[in-house]
């Protein structure tokens, strides 16, 4: 008896090893490349951007630390253009995407930030997400999804009282 609940136990747990993958997400980060600015506003260190690709959805998301920004806030602005790849799963979901289908759009996103008395301030910024949306597969029995993008020409741009600053970053792609 006990050697079947043993058998059980490790059967749960294969298969739910089997199915981590297909929810685990797929990340790419990268540190600014180049950076340049007007005024006083300036990063503190370089910037760091992250495309993610979960659950049929892809952002690219910044994170940075700017000083010399006065005492009125920020505006963090990134933008990107993304080289999307999406395709069809038949039943059982498992198998390689057919159907692929490559299209071009940019994306971005725009944040307001508040700054410490000293004319620090930090933020985190993201893109509107790519999904699947709009999307269609030929057969109802298919399933649309997310295989790849590639984002690129990623610019962001922190803009305050005292100036603005720009950092620039080498292409990413995150793939299903």
């Amino acid at each position: 008896m006990r050697k079947i609940g043993i058998i059980a136990v490790l059967s749960l747990l294969v298969m739910a090893l089997a199915a981590v993958p297909a929810l685990a997400a797929t990340t790419a980060t990268a540190t600014a490349t180049n950076t340049t600015r007007t005024g006083g506003l300036h990063f503190t260190t370089a910037p760091t951007v992250t495309a993610t690709l979960l659950n049929n959805q892809s952002t690219l998301t910044a994170t940075g630390e700017v000083a010399g920004a006065g005492s009125t806030g920020g505006t963090a602005n990134l933008s990107a253009t993304a080289t999307v790849t999406r395709g069809c799963l038949t039943p059982p979901e498992n198998n390689e995407p057919s159907g692929l289908v490559r299209s071009t759009t940019t994306t971005s996103g725009t944040v307001n930030f508040p700054t410490t008395r000293n004319g620090r301030g930090s933020f985190t910024v993201s893109t509107t997400p790519i999904t699947t949306a709009g999307f269609t597969c030929p057969s109802a029995n298919m399933t649309p999804v997310l295989v790849s993008v590639t984002y690129s020409n990623i610019t962001l741009t922190v803009t305050s009282q005292t100036g603005s600053t720009t950092a620039t970053f080498p292409n990413l792609t995150v793939t299903r």
